[in-house]
């Protein structure tokens, strides 16, 4: 009884002071422990079912116990089954455990491996476990022969991350595209990979884009790379020379010590990514008529052949009714009506004879017929009364409202098709002291015979000269009759001295290289051939940039992507490893030995880098 009460009594007291303690705490916030350092450190196994690289496993579940709780951060990105699964595996985060329950049946003989990636993370501060690997074997070994390397985009050389890259021992010409790999792995942020766990033997690899995990060359489009020859992996044997001291101040060695360790080969091994183009199908979209005297037909692909059209009104005899615009992108055609009975008319129905596709790419004749409808936009009476008086004015703009480059073209481009001009009422000059004019011969070219829209003034340049353009009004009459006004507008030239040059010389000298210049967002400002071993690009807008060339195999000027069926590379990209800042009026000579770094040190490693986020 004694002891109860005296039991009673001190937890009583306990309470009253914890509860003091607490108050206290309260009251004085700035006084007490404030919390130890950030945990840094990630969650590691303490236990696992089976154990990691066990063999003779026929149980389909992996359970991993955890010092702490832990949770999978986007388990589908980043877990990686090897081989990979026809059904993805469950897997489930419990308190400190990960439970992993495979779906397919295991083959007999096979080593599996699961590798996490970045996925394990503590419950907390989300510390993670990196590249953690578990594997086992359903037969009496787990292999453990590897190959490792990095993936590259053949036209950038940049680092390809979250590709899935894999392997085929028994391969055929037609494996890649219907089978899915025999074992898998990612690439990390660094287009690094290493597939784990290989069996003795021979292999092919390859890289792609898997979004839909199909684990093989489902569809074109995508990124895809494959290694040109067969791979074996071994395990090289290696030799370390330690040193063993006589005492811990490590004045005097004792003896030498060689140690040997295994390697895995080859761990090098590059992978170069391009597209394939998809074949589309050509088909005629629908037709549009996109004013009431303009029709447009526009094809799914490019096409080489031109439409035919023919016009199905039985009331109107016209032969030559629509002038054609200029082919731009070779997959839409525009033809301005010309005829103002027609065009004046709500509906034009017209027939088109064109080339189609069929369900196996080939070309066949085909004829559609179409009724197309032009309704009037609803205006407002302000915007009539603008109509009408500007009904008959022929606008146009310009490329003169700043100073122009060194390589531009005075031009304009007129809202209608030029029907004819007057060079005479065209008028240029040169300007001295702001007053002093001085005529400049010039001569005038067009975009297109037939149905001019883009007019060009072809004139020796005077970079130190200012410039004024008068024009006189109906100097420009368009097909439906309408005159440009008077136009006066001064214009000059960039100096020169707002410009630099740059020298590139090559030794030795690539062949068939074409050389581009490429500006902070990768976009190609200036092509050039070598010619005696060097590139020259001159005249170019002061900044940084990058310079970088293509193998034209072909000799076509353009880079080629390559095709995985003829088991063709992409053409072979270089990359000069600095940024080239280009300053006004200076000439910047560089030396470029194209094979001195390899293909994953080309590249500049600062380039397309925002400057507030360079390091």
């Amino acid at each position: 009884m004694a002891n109860t009460f005296l039991h009673k009594t001190l937890y009583f007291a306990g309470a009253v002071f914890t509860a003091l303690a607490l108050l206290t705490g309260c009251a004085n916030r700035g006084q007490g422990p404030q919390g130890g350092p950030k945990d840094t450190t990630p969650p590691f196994v303490v236990k696992s079912t089976p154990k990691n690289g066990a063999t003779g496993i026929t149980d389909k579940i992996i359970t991993l116990e955890f010092n702490e709780y832990v949770l999978l951060e986007n388990p589908q990105q980043n877990i990686t089954f090897s081989p990979p699964q026809k059904s993805m595996p469950a897997i489930k985060t419990i308190n400190k455990s990960i439970r992993v329950m495979y779906e397919d049946s295991l083959r007999p003989n096979t080593t599996y491996t699961i590798e996490f990636g970045n996925a394990i993370v503590d419950n907390n501060e989300k510390n993670v476990l990196q590249d953690y690997t578990f594997a086992f074997s359903t037969g009496d070994k787990v292999d453990s022969l590897q190959i490792s390397g990095v993936v590259l985009d053949s036209r950038t050389l940049q680092p390809q991350e979250g590709l899935t890259v894999g392997v085929y021992q028994n391969y055929t010409d037609t494996t890649f595209t219907t089978t899915p790999f025999d074992r898998i792995t990612r690439t990390n942020k660094n287009g690094e990979f290493v597939v784990k766990n290989m069996a003795p033997g021979s292999y092919r690899l390859f890289a792609l884009k898997d979004a839909s995990n199909l684990y093989y060359y489902g569809s074109k489009g995508v990124p895809v790379a494959f290694y040109e020859g067969i791979i074996t992996p071994e395990l090289h044997l290696h030799a370390r020379v330690d040193t063993l001291w006589k005492d811990a101040s490590k004045q005097a060695y004792d003896s030498l010590v060689v140690n040997t360790f295994p390697e895995p080969y080859p761990r090098d091994l590059l992978l170069k990514t391009f597209e394939e183009p998809v074949m589309r199908r050509q088909l005629l979209k629908q037709p549009k008529r996109i004013s009431d005297r303009q029709i447009q037909l526009t094809f799914s692909v490019k096409t080489d052949s031109l439409p035919n059209i023919t016009l199905l009104h039985d009331s109107l005899s016209l032969t030559e009714w629509y002038h054609m615009e200029r082919i731009q992108r070779k997959d839409s055609f525009v033809y301005w009506v010309t005829d103002s009975t027609l065009f004046k008319q709500d509906t034009i129905r017209i027939a088109v004879d064109y080339y189609k596709s069929d369900s196996l790419f080939q070309l066949t004749a085909a004829r559609d017929t179409f009724a197309l409808t032009y309704k009037k936009p609803t205006k407002s009476k302000k915007e009539k009364k603008a109509e009408k008086e500007n009904e008959n004015l022929l606008t146009f703009t310009h490329n003169m409202n700043k100073s122009l480059e060194v390589y531009d073209t005075l031009s304009l481009t007129f809202a209608e098709p030029i029907q004819r001009f007057y060079q005479d009422s065209i008028h240029l000059y040169t300007v001295e002291n702001d007053s002093i004019e001085t005529p400049v011969d010039f001569q005038m070219a067009f975009d297109d015979s037939i149905c001019a829209l883009k007019a060009y003034l072809l004139f020796y340049k005077d970079f130190e000269q200012k410039y004024q353009l008068r024009i006189d009004s109906a100097a420009f009459t368009s097909i439906y009759g309408k005159c440009t006004t008077k136009f006066n507008k001064p214009f000059t030239f960039k100096t020169l001295d707002k410009y630099a040059n740059l020298y590139v010389k090559f030794a030795p000298i690539p062949p068939n290289a074409i050389v581009e210049l490429l500006n902070s967002k990768e976009v190609v400002v200036a092509q050039s051939e070598i010619i005696d071993s060097e590139a020259y690009f001159e005249d170019i807008t002061p900044g940084e940039y990058a310079l970088r060339f293509f193998m034209d195999e072909n000799q076509n000027k353009v880079w080629d992507t390559g095709n995985v069926a003829e088991g063709k590379q992409a053409e072979t990209v270089y990359y000069y490893p600095k940024i080239l800042n280009l300053r006004a009026n200076w000439d910047v000579e560089e030396e470029w030995n194209y094979l001195v770094l390899p293909f994953t040190m080309q590249r500049p490693a600062d380039y397309n880098v925002p400057k507030n986020k360079k390091k």
